[in-house]
């Protein structure tokens, strides 16, 4: 918690982590979680930026905001979280969070990663 309040982006983000899952004694506390993730997003960590993102578009620990979580699980794909990219791939696969299906631009993202999830949807997507 020092290392975070002090300015460490990853102790940011291991805090947004631990409050989300309740580990190291921690209390599962979404709101905290949200706020560790914005903290870090701020000081630009690719991982804090997609984190912020997913909890903007999933309305986690506060109001769902759409057009803001997209911008920033964007700046986290293009910074190569692979977090990010599997939720920009997976909205453009499933036409979420306003956005159209599209088949092209979801390839794209959801190549990058090597997630699980990501290579379901993938085959859904006839790869």
């Amino acid at each position: 918690r020092a290392k975070a309040e002090g300015g460490d982006e990853d102790a940011m983000y291991r805090l947004g982590v631990w409050y989300a899952q309740g580990q190291y004694g921690l209390a599962i506390d979404e709101a905290q979680a949200r706020a560790w993730y914005e903290r870090c997003a701020a000081a630009r960590n690719p991982k804090g930026i997609a984190c912020f993102g997913q909890c903007l578009l999933l309305g986690i620990g506060g109001p769902q905001h759409n057009a803001l979580g997209l911008v920033n699980v964007t700046e986290a794909a293009h910074l190569g979280s692979d977090v990010g990219q599997l939720l920009l791939g997976k909205a453009f696969a499933k036409g979420l969070y306003g956005l159209s299906k599209d088949p092209v631009r979801a390839r794209f993202w959801l190549e990058k990663t090597d997630w699980e999830e990501a290579k379901e949807l993938l085959q859904e997507l006839g790869h």
